[in-house]
């Protein structure tokens, strides 16, 4: 008995003889990230009918990687499902294609709209914008000095300080605490419609408390007079506060 599903993943544009090698290993990264389940799903062969990727998974994998092609499709995807979807789109744009990704002998799971999507031109503005993250480098010898911050989902922001005294006492909190950094940003729209801050200029920072939330209350109640003492339930009375609801 057959244990594995296959997968078809179809680029319109290209035959196996016309796909160039090195395009063939860029979507093939960018699938396996799309697909998850890395030990369990096997390149099999690149079939013709346009230029189709087929790959095979075993089979206790497959609900796996079908509800994760799935999320994609109902706009609920795993972050990394969600930017390789978007990378093999942009692939697909590039090459003048669209894609589809197919179970064998049954109904398409996916479908990438490539060179379908509407182009929207590039534009930039700058407008007042403000990111939490840490500092993880800062330096130059110029009165304008390069910085460079993650935020809280990784992703890393080219900033800059104006200013020694600033930097000076920015550097302070270098690989340390998480800061709330404001100042003038520069977005840009590409051309799949997407904003993205291409940097900041830092105009002021505050640190943020990173205590967690049973500190915070612990703490309120041991500040004498403030009426935190007497509360039942501390935590559910800040959730009221903050309009927090448990049952969302």
């Amino acid at each position: 008995m057959d244990t594995q599903e296959r997968l078809n993943f179809r680029i319109d544009s290209f035959t196996p003889e016309t796909l160039p090698m090195a395009r063939l290993a860029q979507y093939l990264a960018h699938l396996s990230t799309l697909y998850g389940s890395d030990d369990s799903v096997h390149f099999e062969k690149l079939r013709k009918g346009s230029a189709i990727v087929q790959v095979t998974i075993e089979e206790p994998a497959f609900p796996k990687v079908f509800q994760r092609l799935q999320s994609v499709r109902t706009g609920d995807p795993d972050p990394e499902a969600q930017k390789a979807f978007r990378s093999i789109d942009r692939l697909l744009r590039a090459d003048n294609a669209v894609g589809t990704i197919t179970r064998s002998g049954k109904a398409k799971i996916l479908e990438f709209p490539g060179r379908k999507l509407p182009v929207v031109d590039p534009i930039t503005i700058y407008q007042p914008t403000t990111i939490d993250g840490i500092v993880i480098r800062i330096g130059g010898r110029d009165d304008t000095i390069p910085v460079t911050v993650q935020d809280q989902e990784g992703t890393v922001i080219n900033c800059e300080v104006r200013g020694r005294a600033q930097a000076k006492e920015l550097s302070r909190h270098f690989l340390a605490e998480t800061l709330r950094l404001s100042g003038n940003g520069k977005w840009s729209r590409t051309s799949s419609g997407a904003w993205a801050l291409e940097s900041l200029v830092i105009q002021s920072f505050e640190v943020l408390d990173d205590a967690a939330l049973d500190d915070v209350v612990v703490a309120l109640r041991n500040v004498k007079n403030n009426g935190w003492a007497d509360v039942e339930d501390p935590l559910g009375a800040w959730k009221k506060l903050r309009g927090v609801d448990d049952n969302l």
